[in-house]
């Protein structure tokens, strides 16, 4: 019996793109290297790679209107072109890579590692493109044109010792686009406390990345001021995959052209014991 569609009841099955069709003929990005989990990457000559978690209603349906919707946008984007984007276009553009998130987060094998988005989550975005509650969004350039999704499920924890959730942020680059999606939930014991959001390593993220979600200003200009190199350094794309994890990371992580990362496990992200959460703006 086929399992149910990760956005409804249907069976699943169908074959959803993980990039869509229309970015492979805008650009050649070549073989696919792919690796779950913590396995050996694995090298596919066909880039168009296809999940079988989604159903042929959702897929020829509300998802691709989502995907047609946003086109013209991602088409610039992705081919370097400087472009303001207003409150419609952040809002459709962040609904677009939670969606990609939560299909990612549909691939991970689920006898070891367990999916972040809930079923009403992913249930919410097919019948309203309601965004999950602390959920933030933001897009970057990549200085190379490549193709990649990288997931990171988190552990959340309060001064370093107690958990206090988890969360899950994955990184989606098409061209010269870098989107980075980051949700969190608290567990319901920690609830009342009024916690901030997790914080980041240190790193110039506000020179790098515009924040598209939640809405803070009705027009953003990309790119950014500073971009992303496919190398070492402060400004490496390996640092941003892996900007949400303490400790050790792959801050000197290289890109390939095409890449496909599925979820690990066993990070962990710190969020300050008190304070109240964000409200407002994002500045």
């Amino acid at each position: 019996m086929k399992a149910d569609c990760l956005f409804c009841t249907n069976p699943a099955g169908s074959k959803e793109h993980l990039w869509a069709a229309w970015i492979h003929r805008r650009k050649d990005f070549g073989s696919l290297r792919v690796t779950i989990g913590k396995s050996l990457p694995e090298i596919r000559s066909n880039p168009e790679q296809k999940i079988n978690t989604v159903c042929g209603k959702c897929n020829n349906g509300w998802m691709s209107v989502l995907e047609q919707r946003n086109i013209p946008l991602i088409g610039c984007l992705l081919q370097d072109l400087s472009a303001p984007l207003d409150i419609a276009q952040q809002t459709s553009l962040s609904a677009w890579a939670v969606k990609t998130a939560m299909v990612l987060d549909s691939v991970k094998d689920q006898t070891t590692n367990p999916r972040f988005y809930e079923k009403t989550e992913c249930v919410n975005m097919r019948l309203t493109r309601i965004i999950p509650d602390r959920t933030r969004v933001w897009i970057g350039r990549l200085s190379i044109s490549a193709l990649g999704a990288y997931g990171m499920d988190l552990g959340i924890v309060l001064d370093g010792s107690v958990k206090a959730g988890i969360g899950m942020a994955t990184t989606i680059i098409v061209g010269h686009l870098a989107v980075q999606v980051l949700s969190s939930r608290i567990y319901p014991e920690h609830r009342a406390k009024n916690l901030t959001d997790i914080q980041p390593k240190t790193g110039a993220w506000d020179k790098m990345l515009v924040p598209i979600w939640p809405i803070g200003r009705h027009s953003v200009m990309w790119p950014p001021e500073v971009t992303f190199t496919n190398g070492p350094g402060e400004n490496s794309i390996g640092r941003l995959m892996d900007r949400w994890r303490l400790g050790k990371g792959v801050d000197t992580v290289g890109l390939d052209r095409a890449e496909w990362f599925t979820p690990e496990q066993n990070a962990t992200a710190s969020m300050p014991a008190e304070g109240r959460p964000k409200e407002g703006p994002i500045e």
